[in-house]
């Protein structure tokens, strides 16, 4: 018995001080990696409103330059900022406690990659998030869908999602295609999270924009939507994983048994 118990005193002086060193590996390459992540983050999310750096995209109070500011920029991202409230232009709050899309550790990666700017070392944005489109034009709609595909990834996947289905409602709501959907995308609405993109409004998009937005909007109606890719998805895998394993380890169960 005594045997026993210093063998497994010894496996605990080498197991311990060997996860802690794992522990402190991950944390280390986390840190070195977490710039990258946050691009991703950004990219999906703040660029249709703050540029690629934070230099803005137009005149609009929503789409104006915005300065990275580390004591202040956690709680703007997770809690949303309204600086007047006469200007009909807020940020949603984006943390997921308070019903936006980001969980923490996202929100520290953005943070990361913010805090990049202006070094030198600020990681690319990766490309556009692009949906499927249909190859041809939808009759009687001006513009392009490849243009329009990239201008939606860009400007409206991050709040709408995959073919307008929506990611968090009520801040970040579903997307229905209808024949006011182009002067609402150009004028903006009563929801202050939801500004007006036009360039005559101040926003990002110009006619020729709007027009290849709206055919790739149109396309929508005469093509299948896609499913959303969200953790539902991902929860039914575990599921039929956790299945399989069952079926597994009941089979090996029944095997020894056979045996014995």
């Amino acid at each position: 018995m005594k045997r026993v118990m210093l063998v497994l005193a010894l496996l605990a002086a080498l197991v311990v001080p060997a996860r802690a060193a794992l522990a402190q590996g991950g944390e280390e390459q986390d840190d070195q990696e977490a710039p990258y992540r946050g691009a991703a983050v950004y990219a999906e999310f703040c660029q249709a409103c703050h540029g690629d750096q934070g230099q803005g995209r137009g005149e609009g109070p929503a789409f104006r330059a915005i300065t990275f500011d580390p004591e202040t920029a956690h709680d703007i991202i997770a809690d949303g900022l309204d600086r007047d409230s006469t200007d009909g232009a807020a940020m949603p709050p984006f943390a997921q406690l308070s019903g936006g899309l980001l969980t923490a550790r996202q929100i520290d990666d953005l943070l990361a990659y913010m805090a990049t700017w202006g070094t030198g070392q600020t990681p690319p944005l990766p490309a556009p998030n692009l949906d499927a489109v249909i190859a041809d034009y939808v009759p009687d709609e001006g513009g392009r869908l490849d243009a329009g595909a990239e201008i939606y990834a860009t400007s409206c996947y991050g709040c709408h999602g995959r073919s307008g289905l929506g990611r968090v409602p009520p801040n970040f709501p579903p997307l229905t295609v209808s024949n006011n959907t182009l002067a609402l995308t150009r004028d903006g609405t009563n929801n202050p999270f939801m500004p007006a993109f036009g360039a005559e409004h101040g926003g990002p998009l110009d006619d020729a924009a709007l027009d290849d937005l709206n055919a790739y909007l149109a396309s929508w109606t005469v093509a299948e939507p896609l499913e959303d890719p969200s953790s539902e998805g991902y929860g039914t895998l575990l599921i039929l994983m956790g299945i399989a394993a069952l079926l597994v380890v009941g089979g090996v169960t029944m095997a020894r048994e056979m045996d014995v």
